[in-house]
């Protein structure tokens, strides 16, 4: 049997704590995975500019794992009509509803200075599935190569503009 001093354990003990806090510190200096969004989305938004000058949708931050835009809010464009263009441009590329129903809840756009407060937001999630460029098969997988990508899309009001969010899971 051994036997260990005071000493010792004490070391033993101390060598751990500082592997244990290393190991922390490494985990939490690693990079988040920024937010992104499917470059189709990118490329409607552009689309949409183009077509409705009056309305333009602009990239402002990625905040909360969210891609955020805003668009003016105007008296043509109310809060039903900015909902149906972007669930118009989702279900128009392969996206199908995850829910019978869209929900309220709140969000919190970025601000360019002063506190961030929560918005009225109107959310849907959604999923697409995809085949994955390799053909493989995991055991006990009756699907070979498939996956799902989710989407959520937000529309938030605010006093003088509209809020987008889409934040894509993988």
């Amino acid at each position: 049997m051994f036997e260990l001093t005071g000493i010792r354990v004490r070391s033993v003990l101390l060598a751990a704590c500082c592997a244990g806090l290393l190991a922390l510190v490494a985990m939490s200096a690693t990079p988040c995975r920024a937010a992104s969004i499917p470059a189709w989305l990118d490329e409607n938004i552009s689309r949409w500019n183009a077509e409705h000058a009056e309305v333009p949708i602009r990239f402002v931050n990625i905040k909360d794992s969210y891609v955020w835009y805003d668009a003016p809010k105007t008296a043509e464009i109310g809060q039903k009509r900015i909902r149906e263009a972007l669930t118009r441009i989702v279900l128009g590329n392969g996206y199908v509803p995850m829910d019978e129903e869209e929900l309220v809840t709140t969000g919190k756009p970025p601000v360019v200075s002063g506190p961030v407060t929560p918005k009225k937001c109107w959310k849907w999630s959604y999923v697409l599935n995809i085949e994955s460029q390799s053909n493989t098969k995991a055991e006990g997988d009756d699907f070979a190569g498939q996956r799902q990508r989710m989407l959520t899309t937000m529309v938030c009001e605010d006093t003088a503009s509209w809020w987008m969010a889409f934040r894509v899971l993988q």
